[in-house]
């Protein structure tokens, strides 16, 4: 992501910040998935300046989960469901594939695009089910299960974005749940939102791309589902039903109140065992072009 940004006359900065930065701004929900792994997490962060006469102006910030290998920490994930797990990464990818076009294409919009790179490993330094952590919002996070990490990794990012530079539109992709991909299957992702007309814009760039979404609901039930007994909220629901759902519930925690959102949880479509073309099984890279639509139509 570094590379791809670096020289080019158009960004304004390039942020890294690494295990150390991350606990330093009590980024603690991020770091903990993270720390227990040889490669340390890093948040990468790219300020495209688009319209330099208006540079407050944040027109919308794009922000991917990398988790670059997820075991499931030590809530292990079984043979059979671990070995794809490179593809956790997807929602970077596919930010990291939007950046990539706009530089190349451009785009007269300020935008800041957002990666929480870590790798959820096992091991003594692994953090644990029953771990309370902080985040950086405050939010005190019962760990309800390890391998329900990349919400805590965005839920840090979305408020060290949001505090930062105020973006107008935040969008998050994030290879989050299987019950998104046991409800919509492998060709579609699911769309979570708390602002119409944001739905509306990503279901006209999605048709643009033939990168199918579906909207889904945040209900009450999916808030009440994640209470925490122990602490704010937790990082599973307190039942089985409805995991995308209560995931999403999860993620609009760190959503901050004037910030128009949307989530795309790309589990099935960015890593299907079969694809229909032009997209590849396995790792077909979804989004990329989505969110290269929904940028040109601003």
């Amino acid at each position: 992501m570094v590379d791809v940004a670096t020289g080019h006359s158009k960004v304004k900065e390039i942020r890294v910040l690494n295990s150390q930065d991350l606990q330093d701004l009590n980024m603690n929900l991020f770091y903990n998935v993270g720390k227990g792994a040889e490669s340390p997490p890093r948040c990468v962060i790219v300020h495209y300046e688009g319209n330099p006469s208006d540079p407050e102006n944040i027109d919308f910030a794009l922000i991917g989960k990398g988790v670059t290998y997820d075991t499931g920490g030590l809530n292990l994930k079984p043979t059979g469901y671990m070995e794809n797990m490179h593809g956790d990464k997807g929602g970077s990818c596919a930010v990291i594939g939007a950046l990539k076009g706009v530089l190349e294409l451009g785009s007269d919009k300020n935008i800041i695009f957002a990666c929480g790179f870590a790798e959820n490993a096992i091991g003594s330094g692994a953090y644990k089910p029953g771990d309370i952590i902080k985040g950086r919002n405050g939010l005190a996070v019962e760990v309800g299960n390890t391998d329900a990490e990349g919400r805590l990794v965005l839920g840090d990012t979305f408020t060290y974005v949001q505090e930062n530079w105020k973006p107008k539109q935040l969008v998050d992709l994030a290879t989050l749940t299987g019950a998104c991909l046991v409800a919509l299957g492998e060709q579609t992702a699911g769309l979570f939102s708390n602002n119409d007309d944001l739905t509306k814009e990503l279901q006209k760039a999605s048709k643009e791309s033939f990168e199918d979404i579906w909207h889904l609901p945040i209900q009450d039930e999916h808030k009440e589902a994640i209470k925490s007994r122990y602490g704010d909220i937790s990082n599973t629901g307190n039942t089985r039903y409805g995991g995308a759902s209560t995931a999403a519930a999860f993620l609009e925690r760190f959503v901050e109140k004037d910030t128009a959102w949307a989530h795309l949880d790309i589990a099935g479509p960015a890593m299907p065992k079969s694809a229909k073309p032009p997209a590849c099984p396995d790792q077909t890279g979804f989004g990329a072009a989505l969110l290269l639509n929904f940028i040109r139509n601003k």
